[in-house]
């Protein structure tokens, strides 16, 4: 029996031990995952290669089926090379000029949110949270309203909303160990306000890890001189001119031409916060469209576009890739290249690409 007394010992002190993730600020966080660590988990300095992952809240769904639909989709993300997650999010506003944000249903609560961010940190994935408006009903009211051109009538009173909004989900990332918290998105008429920098103040109170801001592909150079954040980073959907059947090298090049004059400077500090394209040819026209009906499958142009973009954003010193997206209720086993939507890279050829560029970039 003294034998079984020792191992007992031994996995007690074990138990006690065990490193936990830490929140920003390097204290325990009282919802950081336990367990034993990935043998390769993200550490500071390296890029971040990552998955946004897009969830609409499902309310029906126990935080034990939210845990088992991030599982899956985790499982798919480590196996693909990635060392970082972002969850992205939607939150909601009436009209282009309506003065509050509001949530429903489809935005999950902090602590929702919270069950899925300890399932990463449990994978060893850097985690980001971003908040994501939801454009629906702006675009059914007018085809030129995107929320980029989100203008409210009275721009105290929408800060202040937004504030609040916000102040939750930054004290939960504070809690459970979240790396960055993207405070917003795409927001170009509104990245030049004054009232930017007392909201970052605010959220550093409650918050002291990375504060980000995702600006739009044709506005980055706005955002980085407006927008008081940590890292301004980039929703990458440039038009670059080049045709559908350009090769992987001359689409590389296209994106290096484009990064050079976008990023010209500190591109460490840059991630591309959304990299996405669809796999149809209008692609390279316009990446921003997700989907067209009725057009051709065009998984090559798609992998090409993908590959090219991972590469050219390594071989400038960019902070890293998100590649958008993966859904939460989705089954990446069950993936099914000929049929999902177009813009959806998993079981695609351009998955292997974007595989190898992971591969790659972490060997450096």
């Amino acid at each position: 029996m003294r034998w079984l007394v020792g191992i007992v010992v031994v996995l007690l002190v074990a138990a006690v031990t065990w490193p936990r993730p830490d929140t920003p600020d390097g204290t325990a966080g009282s919802g950081a995952a336990d367990g034993p660590r990935p043998a390769v988990a993200w550490q500071p300095g390296q890029p971040q290669l990552g998955v946004q992952l897009y969830w609409v809240d499902v309310p029906s769904d126990t935080t034990e089926v939210l845990r088992r639909k991030a599982d899956r989709i985790l499982d798919h993300v480590v196996g693909l090379g990635a060392n970082s997650l972002s969850i992205s999010f939607p939150f909601f506003t009436e009209t282009i000029t309506a003065n509050r944000v509001v949530v429903d249903e489809r935005t999950p609560s902090p602590e929702r949110l919270a069950a899925v961010v300890d399932e990463a940190r449990r994978s060893g994935l850097r985690v980001s949270i971003r908040p994501l408006l939801d454009e629906r009903n702006l675009v059914e009211a007018d085809s030129r309203n995107w929320r980029g051109r989100l203008d409210p009538a009275d721009r105290d009173a929408w800060f202040a909303s937004y504030r609040d909004f916000l102040a939750p989900y930054l004290q939960m990332a504070q809690g459970h160990g979240v790396q960055t918290v993207v405070i917003g998105a795409e927001l170009n008429v509104l990245q030049t306000d004054r009232r930017w920098a007392d909201l970052v103040e605010d959220a550093r109170r409650t918050y002291s890890g990375e504060l980000g801001y995702a600006a739009n592909w044709d506005s980055f150079g706005q955002a980085a001189r407006s927008v008081p954040v940590d890292t301004v980073g980039i929703d990458a959907y440039p038009r670059l001119g080049i045709p559908a059947n350009a090769t992987t090298a001359q689409m590389q090049l296209a994106w290096r031409r484009w990064l050079q004059q976008t990023v010209p400077s500190a591109p460490g500090d840059v991630p591309l916060y959304e990299l996405g394209a669809a796999a149809e040819a209008g692609t390279v026209t316009d990446p921003a469209v997700p989907h067209t009906a009725g057009a051709p499958l065009d998984e090559g142009v798609q992998a090409r576009w993908l590959g090219a973009a991972c590469r050219a954003a390594q071989a400038h010193g960019l902070g890293g890739v998100y590649l958008w997206k993966m859904e939460l209720d989705a089954d990446p086993a069950l993936a099914d290249p000929v049929g999902d939507l177009h813009d959806s890279w998993v079981g695609r050829t351009a998955e292997t690409a974007l595989r190898q560029c992971f591969a790659d970039w972490s060997a450096r």
